[in-house]
């Protein structure tokens, strides 16, 4: 897991980046939350024991909006670059990341998909549609665990409603500084997720390129602690997680017994956890334990279960324009663009209706992992593309101009 016992605020060595850290635990000490604080009852709503109401076959789906507060053009992290960090939360927490196969048998029989899928939103909380992507320049350089980042006056973003979405604020943090997340029913004007902008989405980087850090730290925001309760042989009160010491990072190997805390733990330590502080390409799974935890959050009286009434993925009901812009590419409503057939085997058609929202506007189309596929401009109001060659997969289509885009998604078989 990913544990940072302090920030701090003076440049440090680079070599901090060498350890895997999570500012979670610091920054909840910082604001007096800990997990499960909305309520005493909250623990025993969130326990694995506990029915919940939703059955484990219905998907739970989560409205995103990211919040890119940017500095400069390497923190105006692209667009393909957060579809790629979609597409690894859906993969990861649903057990559907290809290096699963290599959790040691032990523990790969516990492990569980939590039928969560994260998908931008479509509406914004005025009704508007939206892209699920805001973007604000700002003046400041770095970001602490304050939460200045979530106050426009301290030249952040404020949070789109708790109730309807999970935020994420993607930004140049301290150095030492990964990530960290809100506890379930803290404050709503600060619940979400802040990520190193270097760090979200897949990005090749080393130890930290598998878009696993925001994994971890959604991970929290769904009342998951760290596996070693932040005690030494503390409880992450969940049972079919291994009580372990403390924290493990870098790449260990199987077995890891560090002993001291169970003479019951022949199999060592779960340090392929995603709520350890290994390396990205070390943590590939969460437990049945862990899952029942997060989704009893959505179950009756779950902090969380308003967002299962969220409007955010469905139909915008506002079209008055949000302000004016000098672009002169017409904005795409997104009850208008649609694809099909979805899922696709061959050949792709676009389709744009409504006045003056066709001919001319530019699209493009990235793979899950940010790979740009094509680009090109509408000839009419519908356009068909030839996927021949392209492999399965899930696919982005991005309509319109760079300030206003429309994005929806496309599986090919």
């Amino acid at each position: 897991m990913r544990k940072l016992l302090c920030v701090l605020l003076t440049l440090i060595s680079v070599s901090v980046m060498a350890q895997k850290e999570c500012g979670t635990t610091a920054y909840l000490h910082q604001v007096g939350a800990t997990f499960a604080m909305s309520t005493p009852m909250l623990e025993e709503v969130t326990s694995t024991q506990q029915p919940t109401g939703i059955s484990s076959q219905t998907i739970i789906y989560i409205p995103v909006v990211v919040h890119v507060v940017y500095n400069d053009a390497q923190t105006n992290i692209s667009d393909a670059q957060i579809f790629s960090q979609i597409d690894a939360l859906n993969k990861n927490f649903n057990r559907e990341n290809e290096d699963f196969q290599k959790v040691p048998a032990v523990f790969a029989k516990v492990a569980a998909g939590a039928n969560i899928r994260f998908v931008l939103a479509k509406v914004d909380p005025s009704g508007r549609a939206t892209s699920g992507i805001t973007r604000t320049k700002t003046s400041r350089l770095m970001w602490s665990n304050d939460d200045k980042i979530k106050n426009p006056a301290d030249g952040g973003v404020a949070p789109w409603d708790a109730k309807s979405y999970l935020n994420i604020w993607v930004c140049n943090t301290v150095p030492g500084l990964l990530g960290y997340s809100s506890a379930p029913g803290g404050d709503p004007k600060k619940d979400g997720v802040v990520i190193k902008s270097s760090l979200f989405g897949v990005t090749g980087n080393g130890s930290f390129g598998l878009g696993r850090t925001a994994v971890h730290e959604v991970g929290h925001w769904l009342n998951l602690k760290h596996l070693w309760g932040d005690a030494a042989c503390g409880s992450d009160e969940v049972d079919d997680t291994p009580q372990q010491k403390t924290f493990n990072q870098g790449a260990p190997s199987f077995p890891l017994i560090n002993g001291g805390c169970s003479a019951n733990n022949p199999f060592g330590d779960m340090f392929m956890n995603f709520m350890d502080f290994t390396n990205d390409a070390a943590m590939m799974m969460f437990t049945q334990g862990q899952v029942s935890r997060m989704r009893n959050l959505f179950g009756n009286g779950g902090v969380r279960q308003s967002i299962l009434t969220s409007k955010a993925l469905g139909e915008p009901w506002n079209i008055t324009p949000a302000s004016s812009t000098p672009e002169t590419t017409t904005a795409i409503p997104v009850a208008s663009l649609r694809l099909y057939p979805n899922p696709v085997i061959d050949k792709l058609t676009i389709t744009v209706s409504g006045e003056g929202t066709a001919q001319g506007t530019p699209f493009a189309i990235f793979a899950a992992d940010g790979r740009l596929m094509q680009t090109g401009k509408m000839a009419g109001p519908a356009q068909t593309l030839s996927l021949s060659g392209w492999n399965r997969g899930l696919y982005f289509v991005r309509m319109g101009n760079e300030r206003s885009p429309q994005v929806m998604r496309f599986m090919k078989q």
